[in-house]
């Protein structure tokens, strides 16, 4: 026998789900469980045990109510420190095929339950029916079905059926189309919810004359829903929980629940159980998301003018990139890591990168526009002094410094997301602001373009390449990362307007496929310098190996290049007595024995006197 759990917080809510509840159950022949959760930490003075016998009183008129029709009822009390978890854990014990509750908006001094279906519609294992109304509802004679064929619609529909059974409910089947919708669109929008309607009907049991198209043309879905959703339309809305991109959910809630928090009329949110390992990565990001603080509307409004002021071009942006970019040049072209160090500390590129990021979060073109240009204008200047201060200063030399920048690696990806990181978060919270040098320091902007501009003037084409992939890789990094802590801090577009809903959805794709795309070069580049790793640790172990059979014998230093499957090693040892040819002759065969590959050997011996301790 199937079971259905009711979850019960008072008596006006055993009213108002027996008017759904009673026909399911009577159509799939099912028991009822009618559940009531007292919370431990409950902000009044009397205690669950207190209220039990008044909500024994109500519970069993509840039960009774279910078992005039006729239905099976159980009544289970329990304990819990949220109303969700204890909801839950009932779920995990009954197994029920059907979850019924009642959601309300808390009000004040009263014990929160609306975070009962924030946290219910993400993970219950089970079909979900919610119940969004405040008062008990009549039997519902019009009900009203958006429909986008989405996977939870079957589950409205078997609603639907078991109240044209117990009450002749009409089912009126409906689709929101554009305002500049065209009559031909209108007409397509009609056939397809036909289809849909059809299709569904197949394997229930509701004549078609019972139901009703509706096409109706609106701002946004939301906006037609809400149309419909008076009491001149219908008396209950029957509606999916949406299937909306995780991006989309982060920050700006379900859909169903904003309808249900407008409707004029009862609305019904059902919903069909996720795949466990969607609720498992959506949990692990509401876990992430706690972490980080919301931001009040008066500080996103400080941070948004901190960020379009510091993205803006101006005199002092010019002056202080040319001067970073000086500094960044002549500590590259020194191998002076402290004079670089210092050039990262008066860069101002962080900012209007940053910036960015703020604006695909709040879906702002112009100030998008702004940080990409100022970014455009603040690499092109960098590109230019570097590359003039080349050829002006007599100097042709690859570095230390510049090469370490010329093969950027995974590694670098993960330093540009930390950077990002921590970046937004000191832009958005005051109080650590002072962190920013910091990121500047760790994030490296304008010594990887300096480089680049060097190179090309030297002509090294490969070094150039090298350093500008790890400025973009900077780039998406710091952009990317920038927008998710914004998101996760409660910055977002403005609902109504679609075209910044839009720019945000497409803004996060774009960024995510810059680092899918960055991150594929850097995948080669690090597997190709762990292989060079393992051969150079695997080259030392041998060759250490080899002369410890040696006597007077000491490693100094040593190179190796590989071409093809030949290893040429150039050696440099100290020995106390001389090498003949024959002995490095010996010394190479050992070494190709070992390595199980041919090598030339390059040795270089230094003689050594080793002098013991005079008595």
């Amino acid at each position: 026998m199937k079971t259905i759990l009711v979850h019960l917080a008072s008596a006006a809510e055993s009213d108002i789900l027996a008017t759904f509840i009673l026909p399911v159950a009577r159509s799939e022949q099912a028991q009822v469980i009618l559940l009531h959760i007292c919370p431990i930490h409950a902000t009044h003075d009397s205690t669950c045990q207190d209220d039990a016998s008044e909500e024994s009183h109500w519970l069993n008129e509840a039960a009774r109510e279910f078992e005039t029709t006729g239905v099976t009822v159980q009544i289970h009390r329990r304990e819990a420190h949220s109303i969700a978890g204890g909801i839950r854990d009932a779920v995990s014990e009954f197994k029920p095929a059907l979850l019924a509750l009642s959601w309300r908006r808390s009000r004040e001094n009263e014990y929160d339950t609306a975070l009962t279906l924030q946290e219910l519609l993400l993970d219950v294992p089970c079909d979900l029916v919610v119940w969004r109304g405040e008062q008990a509802a009549p039997p519902p004679h019009r009900v009203l079905i958006p429909s986008a064929g989405g996977p939870n619609v079957q589950v409205g529909f078997r609603l639907a059926e078991d109240f044209h059974r117990a009450y002749g409910s009409k089912i009126i089947m409906l689709t929101v189309v554009a305002l500049d919708a065209t009559p031909q669109q209108v007409d397509e929008a009609r056939a397809a919810l036909e289809a849909r309607t059809r299709t569904a009907l197949e394997s229930l049991q509701v004549p078609w004359d019972a139901v009703q198209l509706q096409v109706v043309k609106a701002r946004t879905p939301v906006a037609g829903i809400l149309k419909m959703a008076a009491p001149t339309h219908a008396d209950v809305v029957i509606l999916g929980a949406s299937e909306e991109g995780v991006l989309h959910r982060l920050r700006f809630g379900e859909i169903p629940e904003k309808i249900a928090a407008q409707a004029r009329v009862p609305v019904l949110i059902i919903k069909r159980p996720l795949p466990r390992r969607i609720t498992l990565y959506r949990r692990a990001l509401d876990a992430v998301l706690r972490l980080t603080p919301n931001a009040t509307e008066s500080e996103k409004i400080a941070v948004y003018r901190e960020a379009r002021r510091n993205a803006r071009q101006s005199h002092d942006f010019f002056t202080m990139i040319a001067l970073s970019t000086a500094i960044a040049t002549l500590g590259l072209m020194l191998n002076a890591p402290a004079v670089i160090i210092g050039a990262m500390l008066i860069a101002p590129l962080m900012s209007a990168i940053v910036a960015m990021g703020l604006g695909i979060v709040l879906g702002d073109a112009r100030l998008l526009k702004l940080g990409a240009r100022t970014t455009a204008a603040g690499v092109a200047a960098t590109l230019l002094v570097s590359f003039l201060m080349e050829l002006l200063i007599p100097f042709d030399t690859l570095t230390h410094e510049m090469l370490a920048r010329s093969s950027p690696n995974l590694l670098d990806l993960g330093v540009a997301l930390a950077a990002g990181a921590a970046g937004a978060y000191a832009l958005a919270r005051k109080n650590v602001s002072s962190s920013l040098p910091g990121v500047a320091i760790a994030v490296a902007l304008i010594p990887p373009i300096a480089t680049t501009g060097m190179a090309l003037a030297l002509g090294q084409w490969s070094v150039a390449l090298g350093a500008g992939l790890l400025f973009v890789t900077n780039l998406v990094g710091i952009v990317g990362m920038s927008s998710f802590i914004f998101l996760s801090m409660n910055f977002m577009p403005g609902i109504p307007r679609r075209d910044r809903m839009r720019l945000f959805a497409r803004g996060w794709q774009i960024t995510l496929l810059l680092i899918l795309a960055v991150s594929i070069p850097l995948a080669l580049v690090t597997a190709r310098q762990v292989r060079q790793l393992q051969i150079k640790r695997a080259i030392e172990t041998e060759m250490q190996a080899e002369l410890r059979t040696r006597s007077a014998i000491k490693l100094r230093t040593w190179h190796y290049q590989e071409q093809g499957q030949l290893l040429n090693l150039d050696i440099e040892i100290e020995a106390q007595e001389p090498i003949s040819m024959e002995q490095a002759a010996d010394m190479q065969m050992g070494l190709a024995q070992r390595l199980q590959r041919p090598v030339a050997l390059t040795l270089k011996t230094i003689p050594s006197i080793h002098l013991p301790a005079s008595p």
